[in-house]
């Protein structure tokens, strides 16, 4: 199928690919415009100058060395990106929008590599190459499913005695070290339903001076569509940056002016808005305060409240030992003091609280999910089924779990014993193996499987009524991690905006890597015979446990087996 890519002033879509895509050769579809900018020398961040200055074209360039050193050249940002535009015809040059969309090669491939088709007369060429994933219009990055390709077409004519490109598409080819020297993922921040937490909503940004207002921008705009009905914002629908248009940074100080609002807010929306204005531009090196202003009024930081950014983990994870719920410190494993003997109950899959109040695992092969208490000297069992999957525990100390074979819906069990049914219509008809709730409770990560298909994990936003119970159903956009993979054996949150998996491409063996919710994957050295991985909430503490028992823990970048220590199933709290 074939796409042609509308030019636009706007900054739209970056493809996070190979190339800006015309056409797809697959089944996968790719968005078509980006916002994407250019490096600029004031951005006060000291990466955003790493990028080489690639070459221009050189007397007597064959039409593929024009093609090829125009898509060398786009790494090089400087002055509007005029040595990319030097491959191109005057016209063509003026026409020309880089901010169009942003592609990526995909490790171990260069452009020599691939295979470029030419016209008898050397007037047009075309050349495809792998996709290894997307960035869409608001910088949210979907990685793609293996083998998706996409073809890009040119057209050339001599000018002067040399060839020159007459017809490009829109935007960028850069290689992935390129792309993580000018790009960086930022986090817009929005609340939980209850204003408890600060929720980090993932995106990718070029580096430079407008990316504050960019992110501004894009805070008003409100969260990303997989967040839907799970986050809450406290600015006002509609609300727009004043006149200006622009976040100005002066002596360290981003001042951000809203225009004025119907009705005014009160101080604490005030206060709310203040904040997530401010975390979401902290991560900036060049920015040390905020200075908002709604209406003309500056809203002082005095009215901003404390609000927590991440849910703490303080307790040990769990895991099954010697038939008993134990608890991993260090590189000793204890029992849980009043866990019941396990080995009859066909035990498997332990979680425990954020607040260590209760423990849950599935028993009889995942007929029965049973929960235990700390004060309690009995397990009691809390749900039935014919094959439940591994249960996950939010912070409202809300079980979570679903059937195996499953017809589109999760199950959730509160505190009191009352059951929930949400809804998750994209699961209907596949097989669910795991899933794992956030620790602030806005998202589920869902891994699934259907015959004949890749592994698939989605995240998806968890809707929540006042007293902080899921509701109706999980958002009709789950975002899909990690679609690179052809299997996925096991998954967890590490942190809030990062996923671990025990995860394989096409012919490989599976190991840990960390994925970002919305970003690529990170392979974590290599553990043989991995089986379960299991994160905390500082994205470095990792734990995998192995087929015949073995733990291996995650520390300074490398995996330390455990000696002496056999379990299965670990689970950090939450």
């Amino acid at each position: 199928m074939t796409r042609s890519m509308p030019r636009s002033s706007r900054l739209k879509t970056m493809l996070v690919s190979v190339f800006t895509v015309l056409a797809l050769v697959g089944c996968s579809s790719i968005p078509t415009s980006s916002p994407v900018g250019h490096i600029e020398d004031d951005s006060g961040d000291a990466g955003a100058n790493n990028a080489r200055i690639p070459d221009g074209p050189e007397p007597g360039d064959s039409p593929s060395d024009i093609v090829r050193g125009f898509l060398r050249a786009g790494a090089g940002t400087g002055n509007n990106f005029s040595v990319a535009r030097s491959f191109l015809t005057e016209g063509e040059a003026q026409k020309w929008s880089p901010q169009e969309s942003v592609s990526v090669l995909p490790n171990g491939t260069d452009l020599d590599s691939l295979n470029v088709g030419t016209t008898s007369d050397q007037k047009s060429m075309s050349l495809s190459a792998p996709v290894v994933g997307l960035v869409d219009s608001s910088g949210v990055y979907n990685s793609t499913k293996p083998g998706t390709q996409s073809t890009l077409e040119f057209s050339l004519r001599q000018e002067n005695g040399e060839w020159r490109i007459s017809s490009a598409p829109d935007g960028l080819l850069i290689s992935q070290a390129d792309f993580r020297t000018i790009f960086l993922n930022y986090s817009l921040q929005f609340f939980t339903s209850d204003y408890s937490y600060l929720v980090p909503d993932s995106r990718w940004f070029l580096r430079s001076s407008s990316t504050p207002t960019v992110l501004i921008n894009e805070l008003l705009s409100g969260p990303a569509p997989y967040l839907s009905g799970a986050v809450i914002t406290a600015i006002p629908d509609g609300a727009k940056l004043g006149d200006s248009n622009v976040v100005t940074i002066e002596n360290g100080v981003a001042h951000v002016a809203l225009g004025a609002q119907n009705p005014a807010p009160s101080d604490r929306e005030k206060g709310l808005i203040r904040q997530q204005i401010a975390t979401t531009l902290q991560v900036i090196p060049s920015i040390s305060a905020v200075e908002l202003s709604i209406g003309g009024q500056t809203i002082p930081s005095s009215l901003q409240p404390r609000t927590d950014t991440s849910v703490q983990v303080d307790g040990p994870p769990v895991v099954l030992a010697d038939d008993h719920l134990s608890r991993v410190s260090g590189t000793t494993v204890a029992k849980v003091e009043n866990s019941p003997n396990l080995k009859s109950a066909k035990a498997s899959d332990p979680a425990v609280s954020l607040d260590d109040s209760l423990y849950v695992y599935l028993a009889d092969d995942g007929e029965q999910l049973m929960r235990l208490k700390s004060d309690a000297v009995d397990a009691t069992p809390i749900l039935k089924g014919t094959k439940l999957v591994r249960p996950s525990i939010d912070r409202f100390n809300t079980t979570w779990t679903g059937e195996a074979e499953n017809k589109g819906e999760l199950t959730a069990v509160g505190r009191d014993g009352k059951t929930f049914t949400v809804a998750a219509d994209f699961l209907n008809g596949r097989r669910l193996v795991d899933i794992e709730v956030s620790r602030d409770g806005t998202r589920v990560a869902l891994l699934s499987r259907h015959k004949g298909e890749p592994d698939r994990v989605d995240v998806v936003g968890v809707p929540r009524d006042k007293a902080g119970n899921p509701s109706g159903h999980v958002s009709e956009t789950p975002i899909e991690v990690g679609a690179n993979f052809d299997e996925v054996k096991d998954v967890s949150w590490s942190g809030s905006t990062n996923l671990v998996a025990l995860a394989a491409e096409e012919g490989e063996t599976a190991q840990p890597f960390r994925i970002g919710v919305t970003g690529p994957a990170e392979q974590l050295g290599e553990v043989s015979g991995g089986s379960r991985i299991a994160g905390g909430a500082d994205g470095r503490s990792i734990l995998v446990t192995g087929s015949d028992g073995a733990l291996y823990s995650y520390n300074s970048n490398a995996w330390q087996k455990l000696v002496d220590v056999t379990a299965k199933d670990p689970s950090y709290p939450g």
